[in-house]
């Protein structure tokens, strides 16, 4: 009888109540935020212009065309990157910041 009732009792007051109301909380909060609502309004806008959403490719498209490379020579800075040897690891910093933490220029 008694192992029955504390069987019991363990079901009624176990903690898995806890974890589901925070996990509902989070999803409320979720709903809130900057970025969800801004989300919504983009989607809202979308289905009022009648216009599909862009694709990954057309919203990313234009940054390959306006990236570029820093070769050695492209640098524009007074203190260009160098090979740092520290402790036995190579680091690239600028000339100042390899000096300053005790490493060899190279």
């Amino acid at each position: 009888m008694r192992v029955l009732l504390l069987v019991l009792c363990g079901l009624l007051v176990s903690g898995c109540f806890v974890f589901e109301e925070i996990d509902k909380g989070m999803e409320i909060m979720e709903a809130h935020t900057p970025a969800a609502n801004k989300k919504k309004q983009e989607q809202d806008a979308l289905a009022e212009s009648g216009e599909k959403p862009p694709t990954y490719a057309e919203k990313v498209g234009g940054w390959f065309e306006n990236a570029k490379s820093l070769a050695p020579g492209d640098s524009t800075s007074a203190d260009p990157l160098i090979a740092c040897r520290t402790g036995g690891r190579t680091l690239f910093t600028k000339r100042a910041d390899c000096l300053a933490r005790g490493g060899q220029p190279g």
